[in-house]
């Protein structure tokens, strides 16, 4: 007995004739006649009556029809199950961050997930704020990390995660005499970085942004002369090898510093922050895979927050992690 025989019999006590059942299921009439013999012969019970009018239970096809039915249930219950595992061991969740966030945030969060939930998969792109918009509005990727300066209110749904500090980086090499007076210092006011080269990135990224508006609010100019390529790993090298200073976050350089190849100060006077936000877009349903990866990035923001490689306030309970049943 298999499944096809019992699908067979049921379609065809409920369609009322095995010629019915043949044109619900678009097959032949004798194809379907075959394999409901072939079940009478193996159960050693004539199931159905058969007329010219059509088919009728007979008392043990009445027993047999329940007990059908319940397996074919159960077995529909066992392909739904099997599929949604199947969905949750091979759906990619994408991911799309700055490379700032990209630098505190990949490794630790490919590691958990790699060590405590094989079921997840995720791909993580990094890239400018605006690039990663796109991606988003053309889902390309399904969450996106990023800046207060770069949210689309009509696209996109918003989840706080941390408001981040910027510090100022500068080398941290004895060969950048420049910086000696710098590095016996915790903190610098804002205006004090107009005295210095600036690379910084233009006003289409996020960062831009913010770094123009607090020029706007304190009425100071930062210098902007250098040649700076918006990459950011480009940007440090320029910055250890001592052609510049740069305003970044340390989720940024929390690694360059405990290597000792730069230094940084907190900027005062304002301080500098910016709101780090985890956004999906509107028109997008978020599932349960969605909501598990959510979690997991908070938990390791918390964590990488304790560990001072990532200053700032977290914007969500950091003692309420649970992680939803898949």
């Amino acid at each position: 007995m298999h499944s096809k025989q019992l699908y067979f019999f049921v379609i065809a006590v409920q369609k009322g004739s095995i010629a019915a059942a043949a044109r619900a299921l678009d097959i032949a009439q004798p194809a379907v006649s075959q394999q409901i013999a072939s079940l009478e012969r193996e159960m050693k019970a004539k199931l159905l009556d058969r007329t010219y009018s059509g088919v009728s239970l007979t008392s043990a096809g009445e027993v047999f029809y329940k007990y059908a039915e319940k397996l074919l249930s159960e077995i529909d219950n066992i392909k739904a199950a099997l599929e949604a595992f199947q969905a949750e061991q091979h759906k990619v969740i994408k991911i799309g961050m700055l490379p700032s966030i990209g630098n505190v945030l990949s490794l630790p969060l490919l590691t958990e997930i790699s060590k405590h939930h094989l079921g997840l998969k995720v791909e993580i792109s990094t890239g400018p704020s605006h690039t990663i918009n796109n991606w988003l509005e053309s889902k390309q990727v399904d969450i996106a990390l990023t800046y207060q300066q770069a949210v689309q209110p009509k696209l996109m749904r918003v989840m706080p995660l941390i408001q981040e500090e910027l510090h100022l980086v500068f080398s941290a090499s004895s060969m950048c005499s420049q910086y000696i007076k710098l590095r016996d210092r915790n903190t610098i006011k804002f205006w004090e970085i107009s005295e210095l080269p600036l690379l910084s990135p233009g006003k289409n990224d996020a960062l831009g942004q913010l770094i123009a508006d607090y020029e706007k609010a304190t009425g100071v100019s930062l210098q902007h002369d250098l040649v700076y390529s918006g990459q950011l790993m480009t940007g440090l090298r320029q910055v250890m090898q001592g052609e510049g200073v740069m305003i970044l976050p340390t989720s940024a350089i929390f690694h360059l510093k405990e290597s000792g190849l730069v230094s940084t100060l907190k900027i005062i006077q304002p301080e500098m922050h910016r709101r780090v936000l985890a956004v999906t877009n509107k028109h997008v349903n978020v599932n349960l895979d969605h909501e598990r990866i959510m979690n997991l990035i908070r938990k390791i923001i918390a964590q990488e927050n304790a560990r001072n490689h990532w200053c700032g306030s977290l914007e969500f309970a950091a003692s309420t992690f649970t992680t939803p049943s898949a």
